[in-house]
């Protein structure tokens, strides 16, 4: 028998019940259903020595010395427990992301109450970035530059600034279809279509100096503006139309009254349209007089949003 606790026993262990026997002369065993290793056994209150003074089998506790009688021999039996699902380090691994980084195959969702914040920080002199992908190839990078205090919008595929604002809050959009044309090569008779020979600009090259048509990368609204410088040698009227989608629009038009004599007169008109892509927008002299063909004139849109 000894004093000394077996603190070992209690380790991995929950709830416990105490149960106490009165012996009898010479008895050593004692029934008790108990998991094996989980057990003390006390006699007339000093702690004994599993192995030296008894040992158990899980269904009785037998003592190594027979017990004199009247002794009390009290067996404390501890419950064993376990965690839940617990997972080791490399289950982990898989599982969840850590701290310093990682990847997420699935999707993610943030959900709460009110506002939803997500922040990307870094210090200022890096930019921080969000990287857009489509089956494992690069597509958008979203980013702010802290050298420039810009926000950007990178296309990975041509490697190009798509948006950027800066921190005044203005916004550029490099590649906003756009163009300019300038310059009728020739005289355009009455009832034809005016076709501007030249281009200052022409951003994403959608429209066609041989024809003279602006055709619609994507769907939006359009603001174009037009001129034109007319004739009037011989006298009559003048009156510059868009053509959209081929035909003439009557309605978005310039017209001034009758002219005589060798004289020039222009023609402005501007408006917006609502197109869908690869519609086409023209220019018609739908006047009684021919253009005057020179560098008198400009047809040009853009794509507002």
């Amino acid at each position: 028998m000894t004093r000394a606790r077996d603190v070992a026993n209690l380790i991995g262990s929950g709830n416990y019940s105490s149960t106490t026997f009165t012996a009898t002369a010479g008895q050593t065993a004692f029934t008790i259903a108990h998991t094996q290793g989980f057990v003390q056994v006390f006699m007339n209150g000093l702690l004994l020595d599993e192995t030296v003074d008894y040992t158990s089998n899980g269904s009785a506790v037998t003592l190594t010395s027979g017990a004199a009688a009247g002794d009390e021999i009290e067996v404390v039996a501890y419950n064993t427990f376990s965690v839940g699902d617990a997972l080791n380090q490399a289950a982990a691994d898989t599982r969840y992301v850590n701290a310093s980084g990682g990847t997420i195959s699935g999707d993610l969702s943030v959900n709460k109450d009110g506002n939803v914040a997500v922040t990307i920080e870094t210090d200022d002199t890096n930019q921080a970035t969000l990287l857009f992908k489509e089956g494992g190839v690069s597509k958008y990078n979203v980013a702010h530059v802290g050298s420039s205090d810009t926000f950007q919008v990178w296309n990975y595929t041509t490697n190009t600034r798509a948006l950027g604002i800066d921190n005044a809050s203005r916004v550029t959009m490099p590649y906003q279809p756009f163009f300019q044309a300038y310059s009728p090569a020739t005289s355009t008779a009455a009832g034809s279509d005016i076709v501007y020979g030249g281009t200052y600009h022409n951003i994403g090259s959608h429209y066609s100096t041989s024809t003279g048509i602006f055709t619609a990368p994507v769907a939006g609204r359009y603001l174009f503006t037009a001129s034109c410088l007319f004739n009037y040698a011989s006298g009559g009227y003048h009156r510059l139309l868009f053509k959209y989608n081929g035909s003439n629009l009557t309605t978005y038009s310039e017209t001034l009254e009758n002219q005589a004599g060798s004289n020039y007169s222009a023609a402005t008109i501007s408006a917006i349209f609502n197109m869908s892509a690869n519609d086409t927008m023209k220019m018609h002299n739908g006047s009684s007089v021919t253009t005057y063909g020179s560098s008198y004139g400009h047809f040009s849109g853009i794509l507002l949003g």
